[in-house]
Formats: C-alpha cells, structure tokens, sequence
C-alpha cells in the first residue's frame, strides 16, 4: 500500500470545486437525467420480465433454460471485459483529453484493441454454445436441447454489451451522461416487441412442452433479446459524434501508453473470474431447486428488484461522480476525492436504506402484481435476503471507483476474493436449509458477503488516502433509517389493514395495497427525513419546493447546510 497524500493543501485551485452547494447541486442534475432514463428501462424491463413469466411462466424448466442461456452472454462480458472496462475506460479517457488532439488517438486505439478482441471472443464462444450452456447446468435438470438452441442466439449479445459499454464510457469521459443511460429504454421495446411477437403465434400448451417447440420459437423469442441488445449500443453512435468524437479504427498500439491500462485491465480480469466462479457454484445450486420453491429464474427476478433502486440512483450517482474522481485522482486531489466519496455515500443512501428497511412490508404485494401468489412467494422471499446487502453493496461499488479513479484494481480484487469466499461457503451451506429456503439462503449468502467486502474495502480505502470523516454521513443515515422505520410501521398498518377489507390474494388487491401502502411509504419518508434536517433530501426535492410558497427559503437553508458540512 501507498502511504497517504499531504492533505494540508490541495495542489490546484479547483480542488475546492467539490465542496461548493453548485458542485453537489451539478452532480445531483447530472444524476438526474441518468436516473430518469434508468427508472424508464427499469420500469420497461419490469414489464418485459413480468410478460415473459407469463408467457414461459416463472419457475419452471423452459423459464430456467432461457434464463440461462440469456444470462450467459452477459456473464461472459462481465468475465471477460465488463469489470475491465468499467476499471480501465473512464480513467484513462479522461487522462486523454488533456493530450494535445483532445484524446482522440488515444481513445481510438483503446477502442479498436477492445472491439478486436470482443469480436473474437464472441465468435469463439458462440462456436462453444453447447458447452457454454452445459457448464451452467451440469445437474441437466432443464431441457437441454431447447438451452442450447436459446444459447447460440444469445451469444452474440457479448459483442454488443461491449459496444454499449464502450460508447458510453467514452461519452461519459466527454461529460456527456444522458445516452448511456436511455439507451437501454429502446433494448427493452425491442424485447417487449418480441415478446407480444412470441405471444401471438404460440400457445401455452405448445411453450410448456420443450418437445413442442419450432426454431420459429427459438429465433423469435432469443432473436429479439439479441436485437434489442443490438439497438441498445448502435444508437450511441448518435451521441458520440454530436459529442464531437467520430471513432475511426487504429491498430497502432505501440507508444501511445497502453501499458498502464493493461496493468489495470488485468487485475480486474482477474477481479471478475473469481466473481463468475461464485456466480457458477450459485446457479447450479439454483438450478437444483425444483419448480415452486424458487431456482434460477425466481433468482433472476429477485435481482431485477435489488438492481432497481441501485441502477436508478446508484450507478447514475457512480457515473456522475467518476470522471471528477477521476480528474481529482489524477491531479493528486485527495480532499476533493473524500468530498466527492461523501457525496457518493449520502446521497446514495436516499435510495439504498430506505428500499432495505421499506422491502420487509412492501415487496410480498408488489410481486404478487408482476408475478401473481404463486410465484411470487419465492421471488419475495428471496429479494427481502437480497435488500439486506443493498447498503454495503453500495459502499463496495463507490469504493471500488475511487481505487480505479487511482487506476488500482489490484486492491479491488482482494476485495472480490474475501466476498466471493463468503458468499460460496455461505451457498453451499444453503444446500442443507429445506427446499423452500434454499433460494433464499443463496440470496442471504450474497448479502453477507457484500457486507464483509464493505468493511474489508473501507479499511484498505483509508490505508491509501488517509483518514476519511465519516461522521457527517452516518448522522445522515441514522436520521434516514429513523425516517424509513417511521414509514415503514405506517405502511405495514396501512397494508394489514387494506387486507383486512380487501383480501391479500390476487393482482388486483395487491395492486391497491402497493399503491396505497407504497405512496404512504414515500410521503412519510419524505416528510420525516426534511423534519430530521436531512439536506439531502431538501436538495432533491427543490425543483419542486422552490415552486410552492417558501420553498426558495427551503432551498436556501438545504445549499447552508451543505456549506456548513450538516448532514
């Protein structure tokens, strides 16, 4: 480990930038139009999820061998160059811009040596389907065959995830935030569109019988995730050259400095292989539970619910902030790094604490809206376990940004192992729970193990950069917790009650409690967090307070607080 930096002065006058109420404010409007495009595809790909287990159904073995087989090209991306990307992209990038053609040759080589090796990567992979797929089902309890056939029409989606990630990340490099994050609005029409396809030239007999199936079927069905994958990273072209970058293909590598990169890329290589190890041991593990209690496609689903809140404010929080930590990094800002690592972690924690504690009362009628009771028993209780890591899953992400802003992803790897050791000692421990709480236990093993990288993380961040004050943001998330508790007790009375008077069975009650119980969730949160003095909160809602009578006193008093360092 490095020792810490002399913090007495900040070595430019910029460094002061991330301590301003307009930084914040920036940083939040930035977040904002991210978080919008999220929440949109978010809510698309929720009635995506909720249309395919109704038309495959949600547990049983033809849900289980799409799922698979439409998780694999994803997890092979991340395997192979998600986690390096997200490490390497930004940073480097944003090193760039500074070069005397504005990073253009720079990031022209990055590219064409990344998409080279996408495109082989796709092509060998898409060869191998039928192992592919075989790996991730070695008990062969879904129907093979159809997996395969799913498989070699998904795998091609790897080169297209990392066209999506590469266009965006140099977009974000450039400041320029929306795109990356509305793209995906348009992957999910495609499928949606797909879906309805599929819908209507199928019937339910003919989908749960695997022996009944057509490569009609197939390609409909694999072909349009593919395709929307497809237009989710085409359309960033757009953007990118209105940015004023036209990429143009260079294969000269020497001298343009790509060894640091390549350093960094191979330690969060290695990062994401011990990751996909956990991920591989968790999937057969899921994929022995038989239908009703809760396998692979449950797991998926739950997922989708944890992801929720992390991808609407999380990750647009995590891009907002990565190029300044990136820039501050670079310019041996440390101040402006803790600031900017503060800012991360309470404004996330709008989102994170309030989700995990509001879950236990209003997950159960909500997937029984998506889901129906059926299925939604093993989904509910498998995203409660997950919501319990949300907020140390949050820590661990910024954490990790701010050692790649460093450019060392050495140190993040170390981090992966301690949680992927966790969470697969944890996993096959589920193994001896009954039936029932098996997917469950799985989801409960990820949560501790976030919780264990959280702390281990933390402790190696201050070993590199110093002591980092901590005590505004726990103030913040014990008056947030305090809120959510509130809400939630107001919430369960208001959901208990419903059933009482409406019954707890069926989409239709459920949808009014979730509404109903849901919006109270919210109010009070709200209200409760700006009584308890949260800025935070009085910062997200000023566009529209600032509108009502007094509210530009209200934004005034939120901008002090912040000045003063007030939670």
């Amino acid at each position: 480990m490095t020792s810490s930096p002399d913090e007495t002065v900040d070595p430019t006058p910029g460094a002061t930038e991330s301590t301003t109420p307009s930084a914040r404010s920036s940083v939040l409007r930035s977040s904002a139009v991210m978080a919008a495009g999220t929440m949109v595809s978010r809510v698309l790909g929720l009635v995506r999820t909720v249309l395919l287990a109704s038309v495959l159904g949600a547990t049983g073995g033809v849900a289980n061998a799409f799922g698979t087989a439409n998780t694999l090209p994803n997890m092979i991306y991340i395997l192979l160059a998600g986690g390096v990307l997200n490490a390497v992209l930004v940073p480097q990038m944003a090193r760039s811009l500074k070069h005397d053609d504005g990073g253009q040759g720079y990031t022209d080589r990055l590219l064409t040596l990344a998409l080279t090796i996408l495109l082989i990567v796709t092509i060998v992979f898409t060869i191998a389907s039928p192992l592919a797929y075989y790996v991730m089902d070695v008990s062969g309890s879904t129907p093979t065959s159809l997996g395969i056939a799913f498989t070699y029409l998904c795998l091609p989606q790897i080169l297209f995830y990392g066209i999506y990630t590469l266009l965006g990340e140099a977009l974000n490099a450039r400041g320029r935030f929306g795109a990356f994050m509305w793209s995906p609005v348009l992957a999910n029409i495609v499928s949606i569109a797909g879906l309805v396809w599929f819908w209507s030239v199928t019937t339910p007999e003919q989908v749960a019988d695997p022996d009944r199936w057509t490569w009609q079927m197939v390609a409909i069905l694999a072909g349009s995730a593919t395709l929307g994958i497809v237009a989710q990273a085409l359309v960033l072209i757009i953007p990118l050259r209105r940015s004023g970058y036209t990429f143009r293909p260079n294969f000269s590598f020497r001298g343009v400095g790509l060894r640091t990169a390549s350093t960094v890329a191979i330690w969060a290589f290695g990062a994401v292989v011990v990751q996909q190890i956990g991920l591989l041991l968790s999937t057969n593990v899921l994929n022995s539970v038989p239908k009703g209690y809760g396998g692979t496609a449950a797991q998926q689903n739950a997922f989708l619910l944890f992801m929720l809140p992390h991808s609407i404010v999380t990750i647009s929080l995590v891009t907002a902030l990565y190029t300044r930590l990136s820039h501050a990094a670079a310019e041996g800002r440390t101040r402006a790094v803790k600031r900017d690592l503060d800012t991360g972690l309470r404004l996330s924690g709008l989102a994170s604490i309030a989700v995990t504690i509001g879950s236990v009362v209003l997950i159960h009628p909500l997937v029984v809206v998506g889901w129906g009771e059926e299925n939604g028993r093993p989904i509910a209780d498998m995203t409660i376990a997950m919501m319990l890591g949300l907020v140390p899953f949050t820590i661990c992400v910024l954490v990790q940004r701010v050692f790649y802003a460093y450019e060392d992803a050495k140190t993040p790897f170390w981090m992966q192992v301690a949680c992927t050791i966790v969470a697969m000692g944890l996993t096959l421990a589920a193994l001896v729970l009954p039936m029932q709480w098996r997917g469950p236990g799985v989801a409960l093993a990820q949560s501790v193990s976030y919780l264990v990288q959280a702390i281990l993380g933390w402790w190696l961040l201050q070993r590199r950069i110093g002591h980092i004050p901590v005590a505004g943001a726990v103030r913040t998330y014990v008056r947030l917790a305090l809120a959510a508790f509130v809400a939630t007790g107001v919430a369960a009375v208001v959901r208990f009650g419903l059933e009482s008077q409406i019954g707890s069975t069926g989409r239709g009650p459920n949808l009014v409690i979730t509404i109903v119980a849901g919006g109270l969730f919210l109010l009070v949160y709200l209200a409760l967090g700006r009584r308890l003095h949260v800025a935070e909160i009085n910062q997200l809602l000023s566009p529209v307070t600032s509108r009502l009578p007094g509210g530009r006193r209200s934004r005034e008093a939120a901008d002090t607080g912040v000045r003063r360092g007030e939670p």
